[in-house]
């Protein structure tokens, strides 16, 4: 591969590990990388177009029906007017179908009604797709809590298979799923791509530190809360998962609130120090110990620019 190639490999990889990282972040599933999106921005960002249509030329091996996909899964959306959001828009079919290392070649964003809002706007991209990548085989680097065996078996697609993105996103989500289970609430994942005949993946691992439960405080009916402390399964002390709030949601929904949901009634705090979380309920509506939970985590200091930790009050996952 000639260095303007290369680089341009470089550009292009980027571009489709930030989409992974882009749809992981919008679930907070942990996944990192190195790899930046290009930051030039081509247009206001503040504004959004509708896709009336799109049209994509000088495609070389893709299907039509495939193509028609595309078009079809593009067509109607409403997005950022910048073109770097809509290149990765596209970029991101082609990626889901193996062309890991298609490349936008020119766009032009037609608007049709400069006065609407959302603007309709015509797309057309030159698009070259490159060879449909393959998978060779998938590493991991620094994991100690699971085997490289078990890590592996998150990714379902095997040696030979077509890569595509979204089953790359999938076992990343499965990674943070099973890291967190363990108490690795941290944990993040680094993916590197070195691209020859085939793909390889190396993946490294961030495990960071093993949270415990902490302790369990229920705010609300007196009678109530200590019915609902002898159900709670997590002892202070032991591996904090948390996916055991939905458990114990779910297996005790006759006694809590109506309206008793994870996500509004109940906070983590986290003490990084001392790698433990405990856990507030709030029967009901308290902006007073609500407002004090946001003031009773202890800060975690960043270990580097990718890695964020935990601090005070947490929205459950």
């Amino acid at each position: 591969m000639n260095p303007s190639a290369a680089v341009r490999m470089l550009v292009v990889l980027a571009i489709f590990f930030f989409s992974i990282q882009s749809a992981d972040a919008q679930t907070q599933l942990g996944v990192t990388t190195k790899a930046v999106s290009p930051s030039v921005q081509n247009g206001p960002t503040n504004r959004k177009v509708i896709v009336e249509s799109l049209v994509i030329s000088d495609t070389r091996s893709i299907e039509a029906a495939q193509l028609d996909e595309i078009v079809n899964s593009v067509s109607g959306s409403v997005l950022d007017e910048d073109k770097e959001n809509l290149e990765a828009r596209i970029l991101s079919q082609f990626h889901d179908r193996g062309y890991c290392t298609a490349t936008v070649d020119n766009l032009e964003v037609k608007v049709l009604d400069p006065l609407a809002s959302p603007r309709p706007a015509r797309l057309e991209a030159d698009v070259t797709e490159g060879p449909l990548c393959r998978l060779s085989q998938i590493e991991f680097s620094n994991n100690h809590a699971f085997s490289s065996t078990m890590l592996r078996a998150k990714f379902p697609a095997k040696s030979g298979d077509v890569f595509k993105r979204a089953t790359i996103v999938g076992g990343f989500q499965a990674l943070h799923k099973l890291y967190s289970s363990r108490g690795y609430l941290n944990s993040s994942f680094t993916p590197n791509l070195f691209v020859d005949s085939l793909v390889n993946l190396t993946i490294e691992v961030r495990e960071g530190p093993q949270y415990r439960m902490g302790s369990l405080e229920i705010f609300g009916s007196p009678e109530l809360a200590a019915r609902l402390q002898t159900r709670w399964k997590l002892h202070p002390g032991s591996v904090f998962n948390p996916e055991y709030l939905g458990t114990f949601t779910d297996k005790n929904r006759l006694l809590l609130p109506p309206d008793f949901t994870v996500t509004d009634n109940v906070a983590l705090i986290t003490d990084c120090p001392a790698a433990t979380v405990s856990v507030h309920l709030h029967l009901s509506s308290d902006p007073q110990h609500e407002a004090l939970d946001r003031t009773k985590g202890v800060n975690c200091a960043k270990k580097d620019e990718n890695q964020e930790e935990p601090a005070g009050r947490q929205s459950p996952q």
